[in-house]
């Protein structure tokens, strides 16, 4: 299936939410340049009036273009620019051609069309948010797992089982693959849209402010006593919204990051 990326030309006022009303609608990764933002999406997933709708409202419906973007074509593309990154001292993500630096906790990936590379603020502050929980013997959902660099941590981190689900066969292509190169034996890759059964000592779920909003309430449902949900994809915002309800569930915030008006929360039962 192909993709298709669009190059939105906006000026810097605009950037941020520009950027957070096309991640609600979809769009799955992002890159900034100089004047443009590069979004990503599936020609399957693509709401072609809703998007003309978000131009509109932010005057830019002259200022886009489109591609057809086939994978290998993104593999390549993929391959010339990542760049490896280090997080908290403590965790190293790269490719399998960069150097190792030896760091207590490595992963290896290849991310394809999926999103995570730890890169992104949302990533890097789930990372970051990992490796300060305790995940020895827990039982861990990686709701929207991208390419399941959250779910392979979790398992390095302790984890006694790890279920990774998203909707996208892309993704779940990435999973596997990612999985098997790190070596792991305890992450089991699922296709889903939300749903799912069992019960979990850590939930993580670095999606958007939209979905996060709507599954919070089952999250909250499947979080054994004693556990702990981990939120991102949303902005600094945003975070109000996620206090009133999760009040309402019986929720509490425990922890609160920022990075680049990006933020991550930490819930618990209250």
């Amino acid at each position: 299936m192909a993709y298709l990326e669009f190059t939105i030309f906006c000026p810097d006022e605009t950037k941020e939410i520009v950027e957070a009303e096309l991640m609600n609608s979809g769009f799955e990764g992002v890159w900034e340049n100089n004047d443009s933002l590069c979004f990503y999406i599936h020609e399957e997933a693509l709401n072609m009036p809703a998007l003309k709708e978000i131009l509109v409202r932010y005057n830019l419906i002259e200022s886009y273009t489109y591609k057809s973007i086939e994978n290998k074509n993104w593999n390549e593309a993929w391959e010339k620019s990542f760049e490896p990154i280090s997080i908290a001292g403590k965790c190293q993500i790269r490719a399998d051609f960069h150097p190792s630096e030896g760091l207590p906790y490595e992963i290896i990936i290849t991310p394809k069309m999926s999103f995570g590379t730890g890169h992104h603020e949302t990533t890097y502050q789930m990372v970051e948010a990992l490796l300060e929980t305790d995940l020895n013997n827990k039982v861990v959902l990686d709701m929207g797992c991208g390419t399941a660099i959250l779910s392979v941590l979790a398992e390095k981190l302790g984890a006694s089982e790890v279920m990774a689900i998203d909707n996208d066969d892309w993704a779940i292509e990435n999973s596997i693959e990612n999985i098997q190169n790190n070596n792991c034996s305890k992450i089991t890759v699922c296709k889903g849209d939300g749903t799912f059964s069992g019960m979990f000592d850590i939930i993580i779920s670095n999606i958007n402010r939209n979905i996060n909003l709507q599954l919070l309430v089952t999250y909250q449902k499947a979080l054994n006593k004693g556990g702990s949900i981990l939120l991102s994809g949303f902005y600094n915002h945003d975070v109000a919204d996620f206090e009133a309800l999760a009040q309402q569930i019986g929720l509490k915030i425990v922890l609160k990051k920022e990075k680049n008006d990006w933020s991550c929360l930490k819930l618990q039962h209250a």
